[in-house]
């Protein structure tokens, strides 16, 4: 059952972090677009590759935290 509770609790803490990056990458772009700037795709993918990353390696590290406890 701690397991579920577990992925279930990741999967929340996931989407709390992603969905306002997603927005704030979605408003970055718009707001670029209305001024008549390139909005800098490279480095917003950068930025992106960087965060996925990050949180794929904070979860493998949760993970393995996880799994020497038992």
């Amino acid at each position: 059952m701690s397991v579920v509770w577990q992925n279930a609790s990741m999967n929340r803490a996931f989407y709390i972090i992603f969905v306002p990056v997603l927005l704030v990458m979605l408003g970055y772009i718009l707001v670029f677009r209305v001024m008549g700037l390139s909005p800098g795709y490279p480095r917003l993918a950068f930025v992106v590759v960087a965060l996925a990353a990050a949180l794929w390696w904070l979860g493998r590290k949760a993970a393995r935290k996880a799994d020497s406890r038992r």
